[in-house]
Parts: C-alpha cells; structure tokens; sequence
C-alpha cells in the first residue's frame, strides 16, 4: 500500500479549477450532441446574418476593409465581454451547492467560468475564421502579440465588471434582468454592426465614454490592415477601463468574504 502525499495548495487549486472546468463542460452542453452542435451553430447565424445583410447585399466595405472581417473583429471581443460579464453575475446563484465543499470557493468557480468562456469563444472565432478563409478573406492578425494583449485584457475587464454586478444583484435581485437588457443597447452603442465613425463626430464624443467601444476599436485596429479606429480611441482608456474596473470587482468580492467569515 502506497503512503498518502499531502498535496501542496498549488496542487489542490489546480484539481478544483480542473474539476470546475469539466463541471461547466458537462453543465453548458450536456450529454447529447445537440447541446455541443448548438454552441456552434447559434454564434455562426448570429454572425452570418449581418454579413449577409451588410456584407453582400448593402455594402461590401466599411472603412475600407472587407466587412465581414471587419464584423469577427468586433464580434469577438463583445462576445468575450458579454459572456464573461453574465456568467460572473449569475455564479454566485449558480454556484451555491459548490460553495458547501471546503476546497471550493467562490473565487474559483468564476475563475472557472471566465476560463472556459475564453476557451470556447476563441474556438467559435477559430471556426468563423477558417470558414471566412476558405472564402478568400485574411483573418490573420497584423499585430497577433497586441490583439491577444486587447482580448486578455477584455477578459479581465469583464471579470472585474461581472464581480460588481454580482455585488449590485445580491443587494437588489431584480437587477439581474435591467442588466441583461442593457447589453442590447451596448451591442449597437460599441460599433459592432456598423464602424462608430458613421456617426456625427459630435455624438462619437459621447459615444467614446463607452470602454467597450474603447476595447473593440482597439481589436480592430491590431487585427486589421489599413484600419482607421476613431479618432477618440484611447489604449490608455483601454487598460485604464480594465484595471480599474478588475480592482473594484477583486475589492468587493475581498470585503464579501471578510462579511462571511465575521458574520
């Protein structure tokens, strides 16, 4: 019989993290096929539809650039975004059976999350990209080191905004569905359909108080050739936006779990 080993902390964060990603795996696509081919197929009309709207019967263009790829280089930031945002507002609801096991805190279960939405959104544009590339579009990165540095730090964004919702919705539960809702307008507000720049220079004004708009611009203007982002686009915005945003999220989820531990 072979001694036991005490794990190291190290070790038994990198099980539960492990165990929490095949979690969310079974949990987002489930046992039978459909579920997984779902994943895929919901992303691809939703990016479909505007491409042939746009693309092929109104104009083929947008700021001098091919749209479709102009689309996949705002779609997936967004998507990065949003996905993250909600999933890290719903894991406190989501994930109190988890929170009974001693190894298991909060913390790791939205870690979890925001991991395997990366993952799965990175694989969906992956898929979108070489169907784009079968058809004679370049969907390669310019400047692939930066583009990945704007979705790392769209990631973290999110993260750090989703962990300030879920504050804002244990407070006020019906907050939840204001919030959902409030990701439409965002949509068309951070120039994912049409490039900012259509608008009069005086309304972008205001429009480039929105980071996200800040981060899409950013996606595109790293990823795509001869792309002219609006003149307000700011990285100091950029990663300004995602540090403040990730260190008010790590404070409250901080003052959270002291509030547990006294109480």
């Amino acid at each position: 019989m072979q001694p036991l080993v005490a794990r190291s902390p190290y070790r038994i964060q990198l099980d539960v993290l492990y165990a929490l990603l095949l979690r969310e795996f079974a949990a987002r696509f489930g046992r039978s096929r459909v579920g997984f081919l779902w994943t895929f197929i919901e992303p691809i009309v939703h990016t479909a539809a505007p491409i042939v709207i746009f693309g092929f019967l109104l104009e083929r263009h947008v700021s001098g650039i091919d749209y479709p790829v102009f689309l996949v280089f705002g779609l997936l930031p967004y998507f990065l975004f949003r996905t993250i945002c909600t999933q890290t507002m719903e894991s406190l609801n989501v994930s109190r059976g988890l929170l009974s096991y001693r190894p298991v805190h909060l913390i790791d279960v939205i870690f979890a999350k925001a991991i395997f939405t990366a993952a799965l959104e990175t694989l969906l544009f992956l898929v979108i990209g070489a169907g784009l590339a079968v058809m004679g579009f370049n969907v390669v990165p310019t400047h692939p080191i930066e583009w990945l540095l704007i979705l790392i730090g769209v990631c973290l964004f999110a993260l750090g905004l989703g962990m300030i919702l879920a504050a804002i919705v244990s407070f006020m539960p019906d907050a939840k569905t204001l919030i959902r809702l409030l990701f439409m307008p965002l949509y068309f507000l951070s120039g994912i359909i049409l490039p900012i720049t259509r608008f009069p220079d005086e309304w972008v004004d205001y429009l480039s108080w929105n980071p996200v708009l800040h981060w899409v611009e950013a996606s595109r203007a790293f990823a795509v050739p001869h792309y002219e982002p609006m003149r307000q686009m700011s990285l100091r915005m950029v990663f300004f936006s995602g540090a403040i945003t990730l260190l008010i999220g790590l404070s409250l989820y901080r003052l959270r779990r002291l509030n547990r531990v006294t109480t």
